[in-house]
């Protein structure tokens, strides 16, 4: 694949191959927005990471019409690898259809690479793209939604389709009535939360895991146990994201305060960032690293020609604060099948990628 260095992608279950490093748009907009992924473009990222309720994908879609419009000359769009996300499993067919329209429209392009099923959740609010919510009607089982993402791929609007934040349970009741299986599911994932075992029944099912939040969350209050992890770098958010994206700019901690991490990179001569995410590749996931700095996207992408050694990956390995930062009550399938509507969860954290 063009700019993304031969080899360094994996192979999905469609055929097709996703790049391992791609970038993520989450708490990005305005100027900053078109900037960052300008900017990965041109350092080589083909993998742009996206989603409606990110609520930036016509700036993403700005900078794509840039890059393929001569900016980066002899760059396609069959170089590139387009992500987008369901807001979450809402919707009746035809709301589904609309959605993904509606990215393709903002983001500029004719059809997405790759459309996850955002949160295994339903929640009948939305903004002023979707349908009104109507009181009372029964909100939809994953099946219907299922379907209507499998109508999609029949559509060409979409090469393929899979599903964000799933645990095994709920992989397991999607895979018994899916004909298309999904591709991909994108979770958290970092030294701190591992979910080793959901990772290798994704992998024994042919599921490619990507990795987002691949450096720790943001805003997140938890510290490391040998650190001072109070204090980080801090990244500028656009005031025009939705408020549930909202977050403290802390910085990626505790992460990359870790002294274990930290001796590991001066080890290697890398960033701390880097070892993490090359961890995360040599476990067999893609990442999606977010930054709005110049020096970071291009640092980040830098983890493809190296690798940790035996002792560095048992050392990442040995890590054992096993804490999810971006955290949520949502196994949302209820015992019977269906999936629950976010209003009956109490104290949802929607603060969520």
């Amino acid at each position: 694949m063009k700019g993304n260095n031969a080899g360094h992608s994996f192979n999905l279950n469609t055929g097709a191959r996703i790049p391992a490093v791609g970038l993520g748009t989450w708490q990005t907009g305005g100027d900053v927005c078109r900037d960052a992924v300008r900017i990965a473009l041109e350092v080589g990222y083909r993998h742009i990471d996206c989603a409606h309720l990110y609520g930036n994908e016509v700036e993403v879609g700005q900078a794509l019409s840039e890059a393929l419009s001569g900016g980066l000359p002899g760059l396609k769009r069959e170089d590139l690898f387009i992500t987008s996300k369901l807001v979450f499993a809402t919707s009746a067919p035809k709301r589904i259809d609309s959605a993904v329209q509606v990215s393709l429209k903002h983001l500029g392009v004719t059809y997405l690479d790759l459309y996850l099923v955002h949160w295994p959740g339903s929640i009948p609010v939305g903004d002023a793209t979707d349908p009104p919510y109507q009181q009372g009607k029964p909100l939809p089982r994953m099946k219907e939604t299922w379907q209507a993402m499998e109508s999609l791929v029949e559509k060409g609007l979409v090469r393929a389709i899979g599903v964000s934040n799933f645990e095994v349970t709920q992989l397991e009741e999607l895979l018994t009535f899916a004909n298309i299986p999904p591709a991909v599911n994108q979770l958290e994932l970092h030294p701190f939360w591992r979910q080793d075992d959901l990772v290798k029944f994704c992998q024994s099912k042919n599921i490619h895991v990507s990795a987002h939040t691949p450096l720790g969350v943001p805003g997140s209050n938890l510290r490391s146990m040998d650190d001072d992890a109070s204090d980080g770098e801090h990244e500028l958010l656009s005031p025009s994201l939705p408020i549930v994206f909202t977050r403290s700019l802390s910085g990626h901690t505790p992460l990359l305060k870790l002294s274990t991490l930290k001796a590991i990179a001066r080890r290697r001569n890398k960033t701390t960032a880097q070892v993490i995410l090359r961890w995360g590749l040599q476990r067999g996931t893609s990442v999606l690293p977010r930054s709005l700095h110049p020096d970071r996207i291009k640092t980040n992408f830098d983890i493809l020609c190296w690798s940790l050694s035996e002792e560095d990956w048992n050392e990442v390995n040995s890590l054992d604060s096993q804490l999810r930062p971006v955290g949520s009550r949502n196994n949302l399938f209820s015992l019977n099948g269906p999936l629950q509507a976010v209003e009956e969860i109490d104290d949802l954290d929607l603060n969520c990628d």
